[in-house]
């Protein structure tokens, strides 16, 4: 353990504090966005870090709720499958470039009906409506 304490301070990483997550202090780390986000591939929310990954490298990190806010929402009647879109696009075509930023944003892709649907005609995707909403209820 101390050894890896070492690691991450010579990559400038000091150990967890209570604040907003800064992706780009991690960036030196190197690690896939699935290292933290576990669920992104198979399920339908990309999920976010349990406490015990995050103690993985900072063993001192006190108990609290991971993230302190959600970035990403979409509306109630739309049906999003994380899983079903990462297979199809990198993460960062719509999260962007996260590991160059202190504090996440929607900056590239809005969670909009006309954004979903740009991006399933460049990729030649369904865009029938039943796809992305329950209908008839």
């Amino acid at each position: 353990m101390r050894l890896l304490l070492i690691l991450l301070l010579s990559f400038g990483i000091a150990p967890a504090q209570d604040g907003p997550f800064s992706h780009k202090k991690h960036a030196p780390l190197k690690l896939a966005c699935t290292y933290c986000h576990t669920t992104a591939e198979k399920e339908d929310r990309a999920g976010f870090p349990a406490l015990a990954t995050c103690r993985t490298c900072h063993p001192a990190i006190a108990d609290r709720k991971i993230p302190a806010q959600r970035v990403y929402r979409v509306k109630d009647f739309v049906v999003f499958r994380h899983a079903a879109h990462s297979a199809q696009a990198a993460c960062a075509t719509c999260h962007g470039e996260v590991y160059t930023l202190d504090t996440i944003s929607r900056a590239v892709r809005p969670t909009t009906m006309i954004e979903c649907v740009d991006c399933h005609k460049s990729k030649q995707a369904s865009v029938q409506c039943n796809l992305c909403h329950e209908l008839g209820q």
